[in-house]
């Protein structure tokens, strides 16, 4: 993967994240703060959060294309080093009556399933390019 690539798919992560965080904090807030009030600053905490997130993955970046162990090890790495972003950025609520650590668990927990989806979605998107570039080939092996 050459380093435009790398910055693209950090690009693309950005707004997919920031998208899912929203979306995830929501659902989240309905459930522990419904009464909880927001006001526009807290609309850019989204985007704080993803652009935080967004770092830690930079150290997974090698010029040369990983074998399977090593990929599945530098997802964790980076797993590992997001939740711990999140986890510094995030506070819980002011009127919260639960404990600490269930409100770090659950949100340790959504970051998790924010994670997979994304891999899940590039995973996908990587799957419908490989298949459009196989029929490509097979379009131009026919013609020759």
């Amino acid at each position: 993967m050459t380093l435009k690539e790398f910055i693209l798919s950090r690009v693309q992560m950005f707004f997919v994240l920031v998208t899912l965080i929203l979306f995830g904090s929501a659902v989240y807030g309905e459930i522990i703060a419904p009464e909880q009030e927001l006001f526009y600053y807290h609309l850019f905490s989204p985007i704080i959060i993803a652009g935080a997130c967004i770092l830690p993955t930079c150290v997974t970046y090698f010029k040369k294309e990983p074998t399977p162990r090593q990929y599945i090890i530098r997802q964790i790495v980076e797993l590992l080093l997001i939740e711990l972003v999140v986890m510094l950025l995030v506070s819980p609520p002011p009127k919260y009556n639960g404990s600490e650590l269930k409100f770090y668990l659950s949100i340790g927990i959504m970051v998790g399933i924010i994670f997979i989806v994304i891999l899940l979605l590039f995973m996908y998107i990587k799957y419908i390019q490989a298949v459009k570039l196989t029929e490509q080939l097979k379009i131009l092996q026919a013609t020759k």
